[in-house]
């Protein structure tokens, strides 16, 4: 258990690299932000990517609420995704991994 709760921990960390790295990117060689998303958004695969993350945190804010037991509490871990992106979803696994295991090992 600890040793996957590491694992994800390690992506996350990865994911907070690339942002950060992204974030500081020399912006004169690439354009701003909202320019390479605009760039971004002209190509096929650059919108089916974006759709991809956005249809991940739907199903991961999905997730949260199904397992959290308190609205507040399932909106506290699912709204930053929006903003944070998996490096919170990995948080919350983190966080809940020994308590899904727990559940998804009871017989039903």
């Amino acid at each position: 258990m600890n040793v996957m709760r590491a694992v994800i921990g390690v992506c996350a960390l990865a994911l907070l690299g690339l942002m950060l790295w992204a974030a500081f990117a020399k912006q004169d060689l690439h354009g701003a932000f909202m320019d390479q998303l605009n760039v971004l958004l002209t190509l096929p695969w650059g919108i089916a990517t974006l759709a991809d993350l956005l249809v991940g945190f739907i199903l991961f804010a999905t997730l949260v609420f199904v397992v959290e037991r308190s609205w507040i509490a399932a909106a506290f871990w699912a709204a930053p995704v929006f903003v944070l992106g998996n490096m919170w979803a990995a948080l919350w696994f983190i966080v809940r991994l020994p308590y899904l295991a727990k559940q998804l090992s009871q017989p039903r």
